[in-house]
C-alpha cells in the first residue's frame, strides 16, 4: 500500500508530497532538492518544487 501512495506523488508539488506522507504515517526527511523516505529507502527528487522522479538509495556503511 505504501508503494501505491508513494508512486502517486510523482508530478505533485513538494508540500503535497510531505502532507500525503505525513497523513499516511510515513516518515520523511527534507533536504535540498530531495525528500528521503528512510523506511522505503527512496528519494523523491524535485525540480521547480515538482516531484520528477523517485529513486532507490543505499545506506552508507
Amino acid at each position: 500500500m505504501q508503494h501505491i501512495v508513494i508512486n502517486s506523488l510523482l508530478g505533485q508539488n513538494r508540500h503535497h508530497c510531505i502532507q500525503t506522507l505525513s497523513n499516511q504515517g510515513i516518515d520523511s526527511i527534507e533536504f535540498g532538492h530531495w525528500l528521503a523516505i528512510p523506511s522505503q529507502r527512496l528519494l523523491l527528487v524535485f525540480r521547480h518544487q515538482q516531484c520528477v522522479t523517485i529513486n532507490d538509495y543505499q545506506l552508507a556503511v
